[in-house]
């Protein structure tokens, strides 16, 4: 499974209707190959996201970077060229560990004294507990409770916590470079030109050509 990205750049409506025109392409390519496709709405100024199911992140990733299209919009008297963009992501589907993150293999564990609100000693017997997660270093230490177990129940709580918002701020940062290596939307970045005149696409990268006809009926493979 993966997930397409694409995000109107520079051309306000038109770059949006692009953007739009190039979700319809990849939706009709997916359709032809048989695989599932899931869509958002295009907004102003938002990104489409595209989710496709069955699909190796490899199979699509020469559709990436900068798309341009070069146009005469038909309200323009002067008949001047205009120049509108659009970006296309293509990443794996990342998604948050569902199971346990806490393994008993990866802890230490410390018992102590514990100690009461206002930091007297509670008692003679070891309730408190301080947790160490070895992989990561994090530690955490419960003093407050009635017995060990709670402590250490309490303490692995918070470290599972702690251990999910670590992955899913990875997943984050993984996801953000990954699109900032794939694309630029300035005018002046192409992988694409898109030339409404001459009917044809050209992928810069590999000098392939379609017929801007066959492009947008998703024959992509041809």
């Amino acid at each position: 499974m993966c997930v397409v990205e694409i995000r109107p750049g520079e051309g306000g409506a038109d770059a949006l209707a692009f953007a739009t025109e190039l979700a319809d392409t990849i939706a009709a390519w997916a359709v032809r190959r048989g695989w599932p496709v899931d869509r958002s709405a295009a907004e102003p100024g938002r990104t489409i996201v595209m989710t496709l199911a069955g699909v190796a992140e490899a199979e699509l990733a020469w559709l990436s970077g900068t798309h341009r299209l070069q146009h005469e919009p038909r309200n323009d008297r002067r008949g001047r060229r205009h120049t509108s963009t659009a970006t296309v992501a293509v990443m794996p589907r990342r998604t948050r560990p569902t199971g346990p993150l806490v393994r008993d293999e990866d802890l230490r564990v410390q018992t102590m004294r514990g100690r009461g609100r206002g930091g007297q000693r509670k008692n003679k017997v070891e309730t408190a507990v301080r947790l160490q997660h070895l992989p990561t270093g994090i530690v955490i230490t419960r003093t407050t409770g009635r017995s060990q177990a709670v402590n250490l129940a309490s303490a692995r709580a918070d470290l599972e916590d702690r251990l999910r918002l670590m992955a899913a701020r990875q997943v984050r940062q993984d996801t953000d470079l990954l699109r900032r290596t794939q694309v630029r939307s300035d005018r002046s970045a192409k992988s694409f030109t898109h030339n409404a005149q001459r009917g044809q696409v050209v992928d810069h990268t590999t000098g392939r050509r379609w017929s801007l006809r066959a492009w947008r009926q998703g024959r992509l493979d041809q």
